[in-house]
């Protein structure tokens, strides 16, 4: 699944953005599509139903649900995103990262949400769900309509344990994902 993700790169897909820690639904984000890169609300409702917002879909029946009739394809930004491990009645987060900045996602007129799959191993202990990842390469394909569900972007993914700060969506400082994190990324 993915409930909060982080923005910390300058100017994604070219566009004027404002660093974040904590994009939560509603927030906007940058999106790029078949035709032009622009900001919109994360939180997608179909045309006849407004009230949904829909954060995220499961690509495996995207194709078999009407609230996805007519929607466009579009590759959302990130620079990584937040889970909760559920242990009992803890819930502990975590900060997972990719070499890959691309998430698949869907747009309309109302929004945007992020495609989500089964987690790839390395993170399944911590959530059965992940973002779909899409690599530099793939973006196009998937923009002209193929669907890349299962990209080795998917895979080599990076996680540790954050502050529970990032619960209280008024936190959205650099800190939330470990300041020294910035600095020591080899990707």
């Amino acid at each position: 699944m993915c409930g909060r993700f982080v923005i910390h790169s300058n100017r994604p897909f070219g566009v004027d953005f404002k660093k974040s820690f904590n994009i939560v639904p509603t927030n906007l984000v940058p999106i790029k599509t078949k035709d032009h890169v622009k900001l919109i609300k994360w939180s997608f409702s179909p045309v006849w139903r407004k009230e949904m917002n829909l954060i995220n879909c499961r690509s495996e029946t995207i194709n078999e649900k009407p609230s996805f009739k007519n929607i466009k394809k579009c590759i959302v930004f990130n620079n990584g995103w937040y889970e909760w491990k559920r242990d009992k009645s803890e819930k502990t987060p975590y900060f997972i990262f990719s070499k890959s900045c691309f998430f698949a996602g869907v747009y309309n007129e109302n929004g945007c949400l992020i495609l989500t799959r089964n987690a790839v191993d390395e993170i399944q202990h911590i959530h059965h769900r992940q973002p779909v990842l899409l690599e530099d390469f793939e973006i196009d394909r998937y923009l002209r309509g193929e669907d890349l569900f299962n990209s080795d972007a998917n895979n080599n993914l990076g996680f540790y344990q954050v502050s529970k700060k990032v619960n209280n969506p008024s936190n959205n400082t650099p800190e939330l994902i470990d300041k020294n994190f910035l600095k020591n990324v080899n990707f």
